[in-house]
């Protein structure tokens, strides 16, 4: 634990820590547009982050970006209030080897067998990113 995090209760601490799950999902080759499950909740839970990791960065771009939502398919429901971009204006680059963080503002409670979706929307000739990594952290309720 942090030295700069006060704990008032450590038993508490530990057990919501023990909660926490991560999945990992590995996809290659994602190049324009794209759609990839990275997720099916194995029973309730709440989602809560999202990352990519890539071995190639995103510059900012406001002609040639990426534009990133996280969707419940079962529910119909999307993560993210708007998607997260690499556009230069309101958007961020991606950085190689650092985490992107697409962290759920809405609808992040899941239901069990719920499938979540990765979507990728590719405006203009943003860079190819060879290979990406998806990080889904899950928090059990």
């Amino acid at each position: 634990m942090p030295d700069n995090k006060t704990i008032t209760d450590p038993v508490a601490e530990i057990a919501e820590r023990a909660l926490r799950k991560t999945s990992v999902l590995n996809l290659a080759g994602w190049d324009g547009s794209d759609q990839r499950y990275v997720f099916v909740a194995p029973y309730d839970c709440n989602i809560d982050q999202v990352q990519i990791v890539s071995d190639t960065g995103v510059a900012a771009s406001d002609t040639n970006y990426y534009a990133f939502q996280v969707q419940n398919l079962t529910q119909a429901e999307a993560l993210l209030a708007s998607a997260k971009t690499t556009e230069s204006t309101g958007g961020t680059a991606i950085t190689a080897d650092v985490a992107y963080t697409l962290d759920p503002d809405q609808n992040a409670v899941v239901d069990d067998g719920d499938v979540i979706e990765l979507q990728v929307t590719e405006t203009g000739v943003a860079t190819d990113l060879t290979s990406a990594e998806i990080l889904v952290v899950v928090e059990y309720t």
